[in-house]
Order: structure tokens, then sequence, then C-alpha cells
């Protein structure tokens, strides 16, 4: 128990200063952390990437507060660009989860990897085109919607989606991290709730367990990426743009290359 609790420790203070570098709320990488570790502990691979995705959009309601109060400060949330695209967030979340229960665990696994892939690639190849945002309200809120969905089915802050849509929207590299950092708090909590509420009929689900949320895991991670998002927001500020970019498309390649393999 010892053990496993370093290791969710030491699982949220990389999450923490990921979700503050990159606006990630940290479930890309917490996923993959907890899947590894549920495995290890003998849980049953049937639920063991629910349980992971669940479990991750749980802590990211602390983490994502955490990271968007740390950019909020720097003025490096754009609320014009945050409001529609949230409100749409909000749907899709619900909509996600279902989906997400629907799915086979390994099958989930591989869309996970697949999306991280995707994402790197994206994110390397986009440049910045505009200083202001032009995305018009329905634009904003159908995006939303999708990126709330896709995030709650792979168990992420949504920055993978939500930092690439406002840099292509125009904002600047910095301002996408703050701003999708702040979008990761309504994906963390409607797509947390979500899963409790669809895994509390599944009684093969490891003790501790609340619906698809493991609460050990829950507590460990919290408790340390609270403390380190900030670490991050500050790292994020203190190099270039074009840096932020390479970092986060080889962050998302050696995720992709772990779920897929």
């Amino acid at each position: 128990m010892l053990v496993e609790l370093i290791s969710y420790l030491i699982a949220g203070s990389m999450a923490g200063i990921l979700a503050g570098m990159f606006g990630v709320g940290g479930g890309i990488l917490i996923v993959p952390i907890l899947t590894f570790i549920f495995l290890s502990l003998g849980f049953n691979d049937s639920y063991v990437t629910h349980l992971a995705v669940g479990t991750s959009l749980s802590t990211i309601i602390f983490t994502g507060l955490s990271s968007a109060r740390a950019h909020f400060y720097k003025n490096a949330i754009n609320f014009q660009a945050f409001y529609p695209v949230a409100t749409g967030i909000s749907i899709g979340c619900i909509a996600g989860a279902f989906v997400a229960n629907l799915l086979d665990g390994i099958v989930l696994r591989k869309i996970i990897g697949i999306f991280a892939l995707i994402i790197a690639i994206q994110i390397y190849i986009a440049k910045n085109q505009i200083k202001t945002f032009k995305a018009s309200s329905s634009i904003a809120f159908i995006s939303g919607s999708g990126i709330g969905g896709i995030s709650t089915i792979l168990g992420i802050g949504g920055g993978s989606f939500t930092v690439p849509f406002f840099k292509y929207s125009g904002l600047g590299m910095k301002v996408c991290i703050g701003t999708a950092a702040a979008c990761g708090v309504p994906i963390a909590l409607f797509g947390s709730i979500s899963f409790v509420m669809l895994g509390l009929d599944n009684s093969n689900l490891p003790e501790h367990s609340l619906g698809y949320v493991y609460l050990p895991a829950l507590i460990g991670i919290s408790l340390s990426s609270v403390f380190t998002a900030s670490i991050g927001a500050n790292i994020a500020h203190s190099v270039s743009d074009k840096m932020l970019s390479i970092l986060f498309s080889i962050m998302m390649v050696v995720i992709s290359a772990y779920m897929l393999f």
C-alpha cells in the first residue's frame, strides 16, 4: 500500500507540472500511469481503462483549478474564448461518458494512443495566424461539445484539443494554454460525475472504488498535483511558444507509443 501511495504521489506531481505547462489537466499522463498501476495490482483488464479514465477525470478537478488559478494571475486566460467552448463542453462530457462505458477496455486504450499521435502532429504543424479570437460563438460551442465528449472518453482535461483549437483561432501559445487549463475544470467535473454514476452498478470493481473512480489514487494524485501545477505554469511563461509546441508534441508521441504498444 505504501509503494502504491508513493506511485500516486509521483504521478500527481508529474501531472501537475504538465498541467501547468501545457494546460492539459494532466490526464493524458495519468491515464497511462494508472492503467499500468492497476494492471500491476491485478485489477480485471476489462474495466482497468475505464477505472483509469474515471479516476483521471476526478483528479483533474483539483489539478485544473490549481493550474487555471496560476494562469489567471498571469493574465493568460481569454474569457471571451472560454465561455462558449465551456458551455459546449458541459454537454459533450455527459455524452462522452456514455460512449466510453460501451467500449471494451483494450479498444479504449488503443483509441487514446491514436488520438495522442494525431494531437502531436497537429500541434507541431500549427502556425500562429492572427492575434485575436475570431471563431463565432456557435462554432466555439459545437467545438466545445466535441472536445468535451472526446476528452471524457479519453479521461483527459481537454487541453490536448483546446490548445490546438485556440491556437488555430489565433491566440498566442501561452494564452492558449491558460484558457485550455480553465476549460479542463468543467470537463473534469461533468466527466467524473458521469463515470461515478455509470460505474455504481458494476459489482466487479475493486474495494475503495466509487463507481469508476478509485479513491486511493484520487487522493494521492490530487494531494501532490495541486502543489506542482503552479511550477508548470511558471515554466510555461519562461520559455518560448516554439519550445512549448515542440515539448508538447514530444510528450504526446511518447504517450501514444505506450498506449498503442
